[in-house]
């Protein structure tokens, strides 16, 4: 894969999961105390802008959470 289509499956995978949050009326704020941060670092976990394995590991709570099965994100 390359690094363009590597940048348009997770930028699909990521609206993918903003629909998936959208449909169950879930929102950052509701979100935040699922992992215990703020959610301005849910807003970055949803964009993509967090990274490193905490980011991963938050990610991985919240598709838990919400039932969510997103193959391309991790």
């Amino acid at each position: 894969m390359s690094v363009q289509e590597a940048i348009q499956t997770l930028e699909e995978e990521r609206f993918k999961f903003s629909l998936h949050l959208k449909k169950k009326r879930l929102k950052p704020r509701m979100l935040a105390p699922v992992i215990g941060k703020s959610e301005s670092y849910v807003r970055q976990l949803l964009s993509g802008a967090a990274t490193g394995d905490a980011a991963k590991e938050h990610l991985n709570t919240l598709f838990k959470f919400t039932d969510y099965n997103g193959d391309g994100w991790l």
